[in-house]
């Protein structure tokens, strides 16, 4: 699914790349996720609905302002996969529409087959002639025609429909995904981590088991971006969220929180054990040389700092995730390269 949306070359997609860097510097756009993605879209121009009201902004020479972006980016790329949901489901509903009216239309000519044949048989009942039983004959076997062409009708019809709604099933299916994932990483976006969080909550509700979040971000990612470009800070954020792929088992969850920003979810675990995998990743992450590919230089040591929450019962997920950020906020306020739990903020 996210081939299919950015199936551009290399080369392709460096030229996009200067293109959008050029408008977010022209229209003096901090140069954050959102603008990047909104002007790498508009440069691809297969947005054909952004394009236009972009393209009527720049017409009518209104401010194109960071409230505008993002009101661009809400309404074409972030809503743009929950709206094809929608689509599809319409479609959907109209082909069992029709299928529908296809039966009722075969039901009743086959009704009405059905009604010839009973008529044919009570004419055989009255002892007819050797001439009516010929005749009679030839209507039972023109009507029985009838009946297996219409059934075959049906069946060829009902095969057509069962095919084009495994079809929509599957592309409905890689709609709801692609909604609750980051493009950029294939982890789940804050969209999709909520909800697998509701999941987790309601999992525990008659379990009573620990859970408990992490949240993590990139020290010094915006000299990363700044000396080595954005493919190369995007090509960090990739590495990183394979890393934490590696570092979670079972029913944990890992999702991409916003910019170098990341969270994870840990159900049936302690406080003392989630700070245990924070110290994996946060050490895991430090050991790996990080150089750029096509011309070997290196790019420097990279580290993450950490904050740990256990959820408490009753409490709003919005209540966790705070104090996992107020402990990650302190673990930066520190000297960085290190993890907190919330515990640590008491003593």
């Amino acid at each position: 699914m996210i081939n299919n949306t950015y199936p551009e070359s290399v080369e392709e997609s460096a030229n996009y790349l200067r293109m959008a860097l050029k408008n977010i510097s022209k229209y003096k756009l901090p140069y954050n996720p959102i603008s990047y993605l909104l002007w790498y879209e508009y440069a691809t121009g297969r947005n054909e609905q952004l394009n236009q009201d972009i393209g009527t902004l720049i017409e009518k020479n209104e401010p194109i302002t960071m409230a505008v972006i993002e009101g661009l980016f809400k309404n074409h790329i972030a809503d743009r996969q929950v709206v094809m949901a929608e689509r599809k489901a319409q479609k959907l509903q109209s082909i069992l529409v029709e299928m529908t009216q296809h039966f009722s239309r075969s039901g009743s000519e086959i009704g009405a087959q059905g009604n010839v044949l009973e008529t044919c048989a009570m004419e055989l009942s009255q002892s007819p002639s050797l001439e009516q039983i010929t005749g009679i004959t030839e209507r039972i076997v023109l009507e029985t025609k009838n009946i297996v062409e219409s059934c075959r009708t049906i069946k060829s019809q009902l095969d057509s429909n069962v095919s084009e709604i495994n079809t929509l099933s599957k592309e409905i299916e890689d709609v709801k995904q692609a909604a609750k994932t980051d493009m950029l990483t294939c982890l789940l976006n804050r969209r999709g981590f909520n909800r697998a969080m509701s999941q987790l909550l309601n999992d525990r509700t008659t379990t009573r088991e620990p859970l408990s979040v992490i949240l993590l971000d990139i020290d010094h990612f915006k000299r990363v971006n700044d000396t080595f470009g954005h493919l190369v800070g995007d090509n960090v954020l990739k590495v990183l969220s394979k890393l934490l792929k590696d570092s979670i088992k079972g029913k944990d969850v890992a999702a991409r929180f916003g910019g170098e920003e990341f969270i994870l979810a840990l159900p049936q675990t302690i406080i003392e054990g989630a700070y245990t995998v924070a110290e994996q990743i946060r050490s895991n992450l430090q050991r790996m040389k990080w150089t750029i590919k096509d011309s070997g230089k290196s790019i420097g040591q990279l580290s993450v700092s950490l904050g740990v929450a256990l959820y408490r019962d009753g409490e709003s997920v919005e209540a966790v995730i705070k104090r996992a950020d107020d402990a990650l906020y302190h673990a930066k306020n520190t000297g960085r390269n290190r993890t907190v739990t919330e515990f640590d903020l008491k003593l």
